[in-house]
Protein backbone atom coordinates (compact mmCIF):
# COMPACT_ATOMS: atom_id res chain seq x y z
CA UNK A 1 0.00 0.00 0.00
CA UNK A 2 1.58 3.46 -1.16
CA UNK A 3 0.12 5.58 1.85
CA UNK A 4 -1.78 3.84 4.97
CA UNK A 5 -3.34 7.02 5.82
CA UNK A 6 -5.61 9.35 4.24
CA UNK A 7 -6.27 12.69 6.02
CA UNK A 8 -8.68 14.80 4.90
CA UNK A 9 -10.17 18.67 4.75
CA UNK A 10 -13.84 19.20 5.23
CA UNK A 11 -15.58 21.93 3.85
CA UNK A 12 -15.84 21.33 0.22
CA UNK A 13 -13.70 18.18 -0.05
CA UNK A 14 -16.06 16.69 1.79
CA UNK A 15 -19.20 18.53 2.84
CA UNK A 16 -20.86 21.39 0.36
CA UNK A 17 -19.83 24.04 2.52
CA UNK A 18 -20.60 26.57 -0.03
CA UNK A 19 -23.96 25.60 -0.42
CA UNK A 20 -24.53 25.08 3.32
CA UNK A 21 -23.03 28.72 3.70
CA UNK A 22 -26.02 29.70 1.47
CA UNK A 23 -28.42 28.19 3.25
CA UNK A 24 -27.29 29.90 6.93
CA UNK A 25 -26.90 33.33 5.56
CA UNK A 26 -30.39 33.03 3.85
CA UNK A 27 -32.00 31.99 7.05
CA UNK A 28 -29.89 34.73 9.10
CA UNK A 29 -31.04 37.45 6.88
CA UNK A 30 -34.59 36.81 6.96
CA UNK A 31 -34.38 36.60 11.06
CA UNK A 32 -33.32 39.97 10.51
CA UNK A 33 -35.84 41.66 7.94
CA UNK A 34 -33.37 41.15 5.12
CA UNK A 35 -33.98 39.92 1.40
CA UNK A 36 -31.44 37.39 0.90
CA UNK A 37 -30.40 38.55 -2.63
CA UNK A 38 -27.74 35.95 -4.66
CA UNK A 39 -25.38 39.64 -4.58
CA UNK A 40 -26.05 40.17 -1.13
CA UNK A 41 -25.09 36.27 -0.38
CA UNK A 42 -22.22 36.47 -3.07
CA UNK A 43 -20.88 39.69 -1.75
CA UNK A 44 -20.99 37.98 2.27
CA UNK A 45 -18.67 35.34 0.71
CA UNK A 46 -16.35 36.79 -1.26
CA UNK A 47 -16.02 39.49 2.53
CA UNK A 48 -16.04 36.28 4.71
CA UNK A 49 -13.68 34.48 1.97
CA UNK A 50 -10.91 37.42 2.43
CA UNK A 51 -10.71 37.39 6.15
CA UNK A 52 -9.79 33.31 6.18
CA UNK A 53 -7.33 34.40 3.69
CA UNK A 54 -5.78 36.43 5.96
CA UNK A 55 -6.76 34.48 8.96
CA UNK A 56 -4.16 31.65 6.74
CA UNK A 57 -1.88 33.98 6.70
CA UNK A 58 -1.23 35.09 10.43
CA UNK A 59 -2.50 38.97 9.52
CA UNK A 60 -6.11 38.05 11.79
CA UNK A 61 -7.64 35.60 14.59
CA UNK A 62 -10.28 34.10 14.70
CA UNK A 63 -11.61 36.32 17.77
CA UNK A 64 -11.18 39.59 15.52
CA UNK A 65 -12.76 37.54 13.07
CA UNK A 66 -16.22 36.58 15.08
CA UNK A 67 -15.83 40.28 16.20
CA UNK A 68 -16.23 41.97 13.12
CA UNK A 69 -17.41 39.73 10.36
CA UNK A 70 -21.11 40.42 10.76
CA UNK A 71 -20.84 43.95 12.20
CA UNK A 72 -18.72 44.99 10.14
CA UNK A 73 -20.70 43.37 7.17
CA UNK A 74 -24.63 44.62 8.16
CA UNK A 75 -23.33 48.14 9.00
CA UNK A 76 -21.33 48.61 5.24
CA UNK A 77 -23.46 46.35 3.13
CA UNK A 78 -27.26 47.03 4.59
CA UNK A 79 -26.20 50.64 7.16
CA UNK A 80 -27.41 48.41 10.15
CA UNK A 81 -25.97 48.41 13.31
CA UNK A 82 -25.67 44.97 15.15
CA UNK A 83 -23.24 43.20 17.49
CA UNK A 84 -20.67 39.98 17.57
CA UNK A 85 -23.37 37.85 18.64
CA UNK A 86 -25.21 37.86 15.18
CA UNK A 87 -21.84 35.65 14.49
CA UNK A 88 -23.11 33.43 16.96
CA UNK A 89 -26.64 32.94 15.70
CA UNK A 90 -25.16 32.37 11.72
CA UNK A 91 -22.70 29.76 13.04
CA UNK A 92 -25.70 27.69 14.79
CA UNK A 93 -27.68 28.17 11.70
CA UNK A 94 -24.42 27.00 9.91
CA UNK A 95 -23.93 24.19 12.33
CA UNK A 96 -27.05 22.53 11.04
CA UNK A 97 -25.98 22.14 7.21
CA UNK A 98 -24.24 19.29 6.27
CA UNK A 99 -24.61 18.41 2.61
CA UNK A 100 -22.08 15.76 1.45
CA UNK A 101 -20.14 16.38 -1.66
CA UNK A 102 -21.03 14.45 -4.37
CA UNK A 103 -19.55 10.88 -4.28
CA UNK A 104 -17.80 11.56 -1.00
CA UNK A 105 -20.05 8.87 1.00
CA UNK A 106 -19.18 5.85 -1.34
CA UNK A 107 -15.34 7.62 -1.73
CA UNK A 108 -14.89 7.16 2.17
CA UNK A 109 -16.51 4.01 2.64
CA UNK A 110 -14.43 2.25 -0.53
CA UNK A 111 -11.49 3.66 0.98
CA UNK A 112 -12.36 1.93 4.43
CA UNK A 113 -12.60 -0.98 2.98
CA UNK A 114 -9.27 -0.70 0.73
CA UNK A 115 -7.77 -0.40 4.51
CA UNK A 116 -6.95 3.10 4.58
CA UNK A 117 -7.13 4.70 7.93
CA UNK A 118 -9.00 7.93 8.28
CA UNK A 119 -8.57 11.77 9.76
CA UNK A 120 -9.37 15.11 9.38
CA UNK A 121 -7.30 18.35 9.58
CA UNK A 122 -9.97 20.90 9.23
CA UNK A 123 -10.16 24.60 9.63
CA UNK A 124 -13.43 26.23 11.63
CA UNK A 125 -15.03 26.40 14.54
CA UNK A 126 -14.82 23.23 16.82
CA UNK A 127 -18.54 22.82 17.76
CA UNK A 128 -19.92 23.63 13.97
CA UNK A 129 -17.40 21.14 12.36
CA UNK A 130 -18.34 18.45 14.39
CA UNK A 131 -21.59 18.85 14.51
CA UNK A 132 -22.10 19.09 10.43
CA UNK A 133 -19.64 15.62 10.29
CA UNK A 134 -22.04 13.96 12.94
CA UNK A 135 -25.38 14.70 11.06
CA UNK A 136 -23.48 13.78 7.74
CA UNK A 137 -23.18 10.50 8.83
CA UNK A 138 -19.42 10.57 8.64
CA UNK A 139 -17.79 11.23 11.99
CA UNK A 140 -18.13 7.49 12.93
CA UNK A 141 -15.55 6.64 9.81
CA UNK A 142 -12.44 8.65 11.12
CA UNK A 143 -9.94 7.60 13.81
CA UNK A 144 -9.11 11.18 14.40
CA UNK A 145 -10.40 14.78 13.75
CA UNK A 146 -8.43 17.67 14.86
CA UNK A 147 -10.52 20.94 14.27
CA UNK A 148 -8.01 24.15 13.94
CA UNK A 149 -10.05 25.92 17.22
CA UNK A 150 -8.84 23.86 19.57
CA UNK A 151 -5.02 23.75 18.85
CA UNK A 152 -5.22 27.47 18.39
CA UNK A 153 -3.51 27.36 14.64
CA UNK A 154 -5.11 27.07 11.24
CA UNK A 155 -3.79 25.27 7.73
CA UNK A 156 -1.25 25.90 6.55
CA UNK A 157 0.75 26.93 9.41
CA UNK A 158 3.32 23.44 9.77
CA UNK A 159 1.80 23.28 13.72
CA UNK A 160 -1.36 21.92 13.29
CA UNK A 161 -0.30 18.85 11.16
CA UNK A 162 2.79 18.32 14.22
CA UNK A 163 -0.48 18.38 16.42
CA UNK A 164 -2.49 15.85 14.41
CA UNK A 165 0.88 13.60 14.08
CA UNK A 166 1.78 13.62 17.90
CA UNK A 167 -1.21 11.63 18.28
CA UNK A 168 -1.67 9.96 15.08
CA UNK A 169 -0.29 5.48 14.97
CA UNK A 170 0.72 6.18 11.26
CA UNK A 171 3.71 8.29 10.14
CA UNK A 172 3.83 11.66 8.20
CA UNK A 173 5.58 9.20 5.54
CA UNK A 174 2.74 6.99 4.90
CA UNK A 175 -0.05 9.95 5.27
CA UNK A 176 -1.32 12.41 2.26
CA UNK A 177 -3.48 15.48 3.09
CA UNK A 178 -7.24 15.61 0.78
CA UNK A 179 -8.56 18.99 -0.08
CA UNK A 180 -9.63 21.02 -1.85
CA UNK A 181 -7.67 24.46 -0.64
CA UNK A 182 -4.47 25.15 -2.18
CA UNK A 183 -3.81 28.05 0.10
CA UNK A 184 -4.79 25.95 3.49
CA UNK A 185 -4.41 22.06 2.57
CA UNK A 186 -2.14 22.05 -0.16
CA UNK A 187 0.70 24.94 0.83
CA UNK A 188 0.18 23.37 4.24
CA UNK A 189 0.83 19.83 3.36
CA UNK A 190 4.19 21.11 1.61
CA UNK A 191 5.59 22.96 4.63
CA UNK A 192 4.69 19.58 6.76
CA UNK A 193 6.65 17.88 4.14
CA UNK A 194 3.77 15.68 3.46
CA UNK A 195 2.46 14.44 0.21
CA UNK A 196 -1.16 15.57 -1.27
CA UNK A 197 -4.18 15.29 -3.24
CA UNK A 198 -5.75 18.35 -4.69
CA UNK A 199 -9.64 18.07 -5.26
CA UNK A 200 -10.50 20.48 -7.93
CA UNK A 201 -14.05 20.04 -9.21
CA UNK A 202 -14.07 23.69 -10.66
CA UNK A 203 -11.14 23.51 -12.44
CA UNK A 204 -9.44 26.29 -11.49
CA UNK A 205 -5.89 27.38 -11.76
CA UNK A 206 -2.70 26.59 -9.60
CA UNK A 207 -1.51 30.31 -8.55
CA UNK A 208 -0.26 29.12 -5.14
CA UNK A 209 3.31 27.88 -6.43
CA UNK A 210 2.97 25.12 -4.86
CA UNK A 211 2.47 21.52 -7.02
CA UNK A 212 0.46 18.96 -5.09
CA UNK A 213 1.40 15.17 -5.43
CA UNK A 214 -1.62 14.66 -7.55
CA UNK A 215 -4.64 16.28 -8.55
CA UNK A 216 -8.21 15.04 -8.85
CA UNK A 217 -11.30 16.44 -10.29
CA UNK A 218 -14.26 14.00 -8.59
CA UNK A 219 -14.72 11.78 -5.81
CA UNK A 220 -14.93 8.51 -8.31
CA UNK A 221 -11.06 9.78 -9.74
CA UNK A 222 -9.79 9.55 -5.97
CA UNK A 223 -11.76 6.01 -5.59
CA UNK A 224 -10.10 5.44 -8.31
CA UNK A 225 -6.25 6.11 -6.73
CA UNK A 226 -6.66 5.04 -3.95
CA UNK A 227 -7.64 1.14 -5.06
CA UNK A 228 -4.82 2.03 -7.49
CA UNK A 229 -2.31 2.92 -4.04
CA UNK A 230 -4.13 0.30 -2.12
CA UNK A 231 -2.76 -2.42 -4.92
CA UNK A 232 0.76 -1.36 -5.50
Amino acid sequence: MRYQQLIFDVDNTLLNFSAGETVALTTLFEKHGIAPTPSLVAAYQRYNTSLWRQIEAGTLTKDELFAKRFVTFFKEQLGQTVGPEVDQEYLGYLGTQHELMPGAMAMLKQAQRLGYQLGIITNGVAKVQKSRLSESGLAPLFSSVLVSETVGVEKPDPVIFERFFATSEVAPEQSIMIGDGLPSDIVGAHKAYLASVWYNPRRVANTSGVTPTVTVADHQELTDLLTQWAHA
